[in-house]
């Protein structure tokens, strides 16, 4: 089970206390914990915080995830993974900042994969799902 579970916190000091209490390792010298640093307002540093966290993986905020910053989080070893805001976040941000996508419409995710990130953690699963599976088709008849 515990393959399954990620752990993660904007306090960092949480991941630094899941390693005290959980520094298990796989046989390859990977945390067999996953911990992720999360991140709303990214500061320059944000990979050297996640990695003196201990952390796994980095999970940024949507709207601030970017191919530069996902090409440094995989450059330090470290998995990525975007979160959407709650449905009352989401509706504050498409009507205030991003009026060119809907509310976790198919736009918005095929935006947030062509990063490179590897995880997301959406609101809809059912539109990513679609979405995935347009793209594996159209991939499919080329």
């Amino acid at each position: 089970m515990v393959e399954q579970v990620h752990y993660s916190s904007f306090d960092h000091s949480r991941i630094k206390k899941i390693r005290e209490l959980r520094p298990d390792r796989n046989l390859d010298g990977s945390h067999r914990y996953k911990t992720g640093a999360l991140f709303d307002d990214v500061p320059d540093n944000f990979v050297e915080l996640a990695l003196d966290a201990g952390a796994t993986e980095v999970h940024l905020k949507y709207s601030t995830c970017t191919k530069d910053r996902v090409e440094k989080i995989h450059a330090a070893g470290l998995d990525s993974m975007i979160w959407m805001r709650g449905p009352i976040g989401m509706k504050h941000d498409i009507t205030n900042l991003f009026n060119d996508v809907g509310n976790e419409d198919e736009s918005m995710y095929m935006a947030i994969m062509a990063t490179g990130v590897k995880a997301m953690c959406v609101n809809r699963p059912d539109v990513l799902a679609n979405a995935l599976s347009r793209n594996a088709k159209s991939c499919l008849s080329m």
